[in-house]
């Protein structure tokens, strides 16, 4: 679908736990569809695998935008109302100046299901194009420098290319520590995934609201040389990336889905007291776009244990 550059596209996604169909999930939120009058409404199965989670609905839709060259100043202005309808924060609206959208979660420190009163779980605005849509990777200008197609093919395996995702929750230790342990598994992960003479992966460290106690690591693997399009290859890497981790009792796999394919996870805890500082850990293996592509409908719920 095609927009003017200054119009602010929204997508608004709704959960519905308790619906046993698409459209028992469509009645549900039908009021939502008479007030905002969408350009289009999609649902899927949030998990195609567990009934009980039931379905998503999502719209797309234009917002009235103020006339402003300031990103910020249009995608907050635009965003608040919308927002505050829905039950959000709109503190919590994360704006991208550069990539000119936004985001606002449903986080499960006040919503338990990661839904607003009404069911929103997810709020994305971007500036002359749907937030769905993938962004541009070529940049503008003449021939690419040997960096910029180093970096560029690295971007495109990322999207294209089987992605496995770590997520850890570590207790007890200072944070130094902690990254040891993850790094330590992260290691364990590469060598086993992608080989000895593949880049260390990357560890982005996140920290628990204050009090909690808890120190959270994301460790991201690319496994260029898969094809995230088989089920086999993904379901491969989930075994062997719990085979790696050498820690016995994972959960059975289950399936997440979304537009760009099926996101296969599994999860982790000890029996008894944290296994090195370790208190949870759960694994994502699926196509790059596909795990993006959860990661902004369920944040900060992608992850995390129910």
């Amino acid at each position: 679908m095609q927009f003017q550059p200054t119009d602010v596209v929204a997508r608004v996604a709704f959960r519905s736990p308790a619906a046993d169909s698409e459209d028992a999930a469509l009645r549900e939120f039908r009021p939502f569809t008479d007030e905002l009058r969408p350009l289009a409404v999609e649902s899927w199965a949030t998990d195609p695998d567990d009934a009980g989670e039931g379905f998503t609905v999502e719209f797309l839709l234009t917002l009235p935008a103020p006339v402003s060259d300031d990103i910020d100043e249009v995608l907050r202005t635009c965003a608040a109302p919308l927002l505050e309808r829905l039950g959000f924060d709109a503190g919590s609206l994360d704006v991208d100046v550069e990539d000119r959208n936004a985001v606002a979660w449903a986080d499960d420190d006040t919503w338990p299901d990661c839904v607003t009163d009404c069911g929103a779980s997810v709020v994305s605005l971007r500036i002359g194009r749907d937030p769905n849509e993938p962004y541009e990777l070529v940049p503008e200008g003449g021939p690419l420098t040997d960096d910029e197609v180093m970096e560029l093919r690295a971007t495109m395996d990322s999207l294209l290319g089987l992605v496995l995702v770590l997520n850890t929750d570590v207790v007890g230790l200072e944070t130094a520590q902690a990254r040891e342990v993850v790094r330590e598994r992260a290691e364990h992960l590469r060598l086993r995934l992608v080989g000895p003479r593949a880049p260390e992966s990357g560890i982005r460290l996140v920290e628990a609201p204050p009090g909690e106690g808890t120190l959270q690591f994301s460790v991201a693997v690319v496994l260029g040389d898969e094809d995230p399009e088989q089920p086999a290859a993904v379901a491969a890497a989930m075994t062997a990336a719990q085979e790696a981790l050498g820690s016995r009792g994972w959960e059975p796999v289950s399936t997440l889905a979304s537009r760009s394919g099926p996101c296969l996870t599994s999860g982790w805890q000890p029996s008894g007291p944290p296994l090195a500082g370790i208190a949870r850990m759960r694994l994502f293996a699926a196509k790059g776009w596909a795990m993006s592509e959860l990661a902004e409908q369920h944040r900060p719920c992608a992850g995390a244990d129910d």
